[in-house]
């Protein structure tokens, strides 16, 4: 109870009750259906987004599709992990200022490090462009060789900033490599988008999702509004358009 009533008085909380009493205080007052409708949907729409039960539904959802998609048996000796950067902080000055990774980037990393290190004669292709002085890539190679994986067994991809230059970008190289040797790391929620994007550049690559975050939530937890829900509706969102655009504009 003390953590609900905690949650309801974040500033998510009180901007989702505050939008509850504007939905009263309109329907009470105001007679224009239009003024009427905008108020209704946007306090609809925000309390879904920011209400675990919903987020992790949506989130679930996409988490499930990339578990469809990992259809592959455990890595073979000689196989080739391509991982995907998820995002930096900051304009980092030194490929050692790990802490400028964003949360994805590092889970994404610490799984395919350990992935690959069970992997005899493995090889890591951390793909990341983004950054000034010091891009995404070489953070987490940096980190990777930190970890203990050889710098002799890495390809760093600095150039690509999107996924979907990822896969036209690390084309060639992930070719080298035969059908059934070549792994896709990426955060569960990311999985589809990306594989998209590889099928689109005709890269047979098998799926290995890391990184959910879909959880169970109490009772009455689920239906409190909250900051952590808001922010997996967000990359829901994220990734859906994502999926439109290349559908749409990208693969036109």
């Amino acid at each position: 109870m003390k953590l609900t009533l905690e949650l309801l008085l974040s500033p998510v909380g009180l901007t989702a009750c505050g939008l509850v009493f504007l939905s009263l205080f309109v329907t009470w007052r105001s007679h224009r259906f239009f003024t009427r409708f905008l108020t209704y949907a946007t306090t609809v729409l925000f309390l879904l987004a920011s209400m675990p039960l919903f987020a992790n539904l949506a989130l679930g959802a996409l988490e499930r599709k990339a578990t469809q998609e990992k259809i592959c048996s455990p890595p073979p000796p000689g196989t080739l992990f391509v991982v995907l950067a998820g995002g930096i902080d900051g304009n980092p000055m030194h490929a050692q200022d790990f802490s400028a990774l964003k949360t994805a980037s590092l889970k994404r990393l610490l799984a395919a490090v350990q992935l690959a290190q069970r992997t005899p004669d493995s090889t890591l292709l951390i793909s990341g462009g983004w950054g000034r002085t010091v891009r995404e890539a070489n953070l987490m190679g940096a980190l990777a060789v930190q970890l203990g994986f050889p710098a002799s067994r890495m390809i760093l991809d600095t150039t690509s900033r999107t996924t979907f230059q990822t896969a036209v970008n690390t084309r060639e190289r992930i070719l080298q490599f035969p059908v059934g040797r070549r792994y896709l790391v990426t955060s569960a929620d990311h999985m589809p988008r990306a594989m998209m994007a590889f099928a689109h550049e005709q890269v047979s690559i098998c799926a290995w999702p890391v990184d959910y975050e879909a959880i169970p939530i109490q009772a009455l937890d689920m239906l409190t509004p909250q900051i952590s829900a808001l922010d997996k509706t967000t990359r829901v969102v994220h990734e859906l358009l994502g999926m439109l655009y290349y559908r749409l504009i990208k693969f036109q």
